[in-house]
């Protein structure tokens, strides 16, 4: 093989590659900032006076954590035994497809915290990122795009 063929078939293999990569992106629907709290109702009432947003979601796990959004604000409620292995999560993205998400974040080298788990709203996972962020990727499921208004096209 002469090295200008060498050089081709070599860039030929990385825009495979690059293709491959460009074909695996998540797409992102919402993000939602996270804040923790140990009485959920006492948040609520400032947070949606303050914001003019209303109560969009609102549910209790089995843990007993008491999870509610306003806007795109995620508070997550529940006593401090509870509640401490959440809070290292910065936020939580609403995604179209977790198990791509998951396949992506092992190929980035994350490390799975929790997940993939089926939730009230969906299914979800949550990663530590290289570097340390710690995030939640969530997929609705149809019956929770139906209360957040519809599924983006």
């Amino acid at each position: 093989m002469s090295s200008e063929t060498h050089v081709l078939v070599s860039m030929a293999r990385g825009i495979s590659a690059s293709l491959d990569t460009l074909l695996m992106i998540m797409r992102i629907f919402r993000t939602y900032a996270r804040v923790y709290a140990n009485d959920l109702d006492a948040v609520l009432a400032p947070l949606t006076t303050v914001t003019g947003e209303p109560i969009s979601t609102r549910f209790t796990m089995p843990n007993g954590l008491e999870l509610a959004t306003v806007g795109r604000v995620l508070v997550v409620a529940g006593n401090e035994r509870v509640l401490e292995p959440y809070k290292a999560t910065a936020a939580t993205l609403i995604i179209d497809d977790l198990d791509e998400c998951h396949a992506l974040l092992t190929r980035t080298g994350a490390q799975t915290v929790r997940g993939p788990q089926a939730v009230p709203t969906g299914r979800n996972l949550t990663a530590k990122l290289p570097g340390g962020v710690q995030i939640e990727y969530v997929e609705w499921d149809d019956a929770q795009w139906g209360r957040a208004g519809g599924r983006p096209a």
